[in-house]
């Protein structure tokens, strides 16, 4: 099954050409997930979810040193990996610190850098240039796709941010989040193609989005994340960073990005698993801990890949 991933993949040459045979596997990995759903209880579900982030969606953001390595030696800068690592941890302690400190903005920064980075993932390979315009697009995006999934699962979400914040929120943002964005996403989706600054399929892209309402609606909240976090983002960014660091996908190429992030995934990993078991037996506030400690992480990740995006736009 790998050697047919690898295939497909290594027939893309650019970051400009859709990928076609990529989208067909990930509906596959989509609807079987699904099917999941339907036939196991919640608590299942949540062990399937878990493992699921633990292993691809903690491991996509695990290389990020290498690649800020890579892309500063591209620019002949002499900073050194012991002065990249600093600053990374102290950030990822930093934002721990916040989500304890001030845990309602923590949670308003998340939402928004998390909405940019999926928007970003989504369409940076359909984006013919950077401007302000597809930024908007990147964030409008992202965030509709949180919003479809927080309207989905409107008091479960509602539990967990007033676990993270000690109040309760109108549902009613869900919506009003959800109907904002999509409405901005639409607005700017049409100008980009109207002034051929991006290359899609409205039918493909609506019809994504109608799985995801699918996925949304009929699993839990925490396995529709999963679903969507590891097979619609977290599998195409390995493979756009996978090809940055080693330029091919093989066996080979894996193996040492899997190698090389080991150190950072197994200490992610460690700290998730540490607040799952500490509580095990309330399901809320370990959800809200776990999506804390995510964000945590999940900050450097995306203004890693924001540079990286910026310095392949460049050259």
């Amino acid at each position: 099954m790998f050697n047919k991933i690898v295939k497909i993949l290594n027939k893309i040459k650019n970051k400009h050409i859709d990928f076609p045979n990529l989208d067909s596997i990930i509906i596959v990995g989509t609807f079987f997930s699904l099917w999941l759903a339907v036939i196991f209880e919640d608590v299942i579900e949540h062990v399937m979810a878990y493992i699921f982030i633990l292993s691809f969606g903690i491991l996509h953001g695990a290389n990020d040193l290498n690649l800020i390595q890579k892309a500063e030696s591209k620019k002949k800068s002499t900073r050194n990996y012991i002065k990249i690592l600093l600053y990374y941890v102290l950030f990822v302690f930093g934002s721990v610190l916040i989500f304890y400190l001030v845990p309602s903005l923590a949670l308003v920064v998340f939402v928004l850098f998390s909405g940019y980075h999926f928007g970003e993932q989504h369409f940076i390979s359909k984006t013919i240039r950077a401007s302000f315009k597809t930024n908007v697009l990147y964030f409008a995006y992202g965030t509709f796709i949180l919003f479809l999934l927080f309207n989905s699962n409107n008091l479960s979400t509602s539990e967990i941010i007033k676990t993270i914040i000690d109040y309760s929120i109108p549902i009613s943002v869900f919506k009003v989040g959800l109907l904002i964005s999509g409405i901005i996403s639409a607005a700017f989706s049409l100008i980009l193609v109207l002034k051929n600054e991006l290359k899609i399929n409205p039918i493909k892209e609506l019809f994504f989005i109608g799985i995801f309402f699918v996925v949304f609606k009929t699993a839990s909240l925490l396995w529709g994340f999963a679903i969507y976090f590891v097979l619609w983002h977290s599998i195409p960014s390995l493979y756009d960073q996978i090809f940055f660091l080693h330029g091919k996908i093989n066996k080979r190429s894996f193996r040492s990005f899997v190698v090389t992030s080991l150190p950072y995934w197994l200490i992610s990993v460690a700290g998730l698993l540490f607040l799952l078991f500490l509580f095990r037996d309330n399901l809320e506030k370990s959800l809200a801990f776990f999506f804390s400690f995510l964000a945590a992480i999940t900050f450097p990740h995306v203004l890693v890949i924001k540079r990286l995006n910026q310095n392949q736009n460049q050259n």
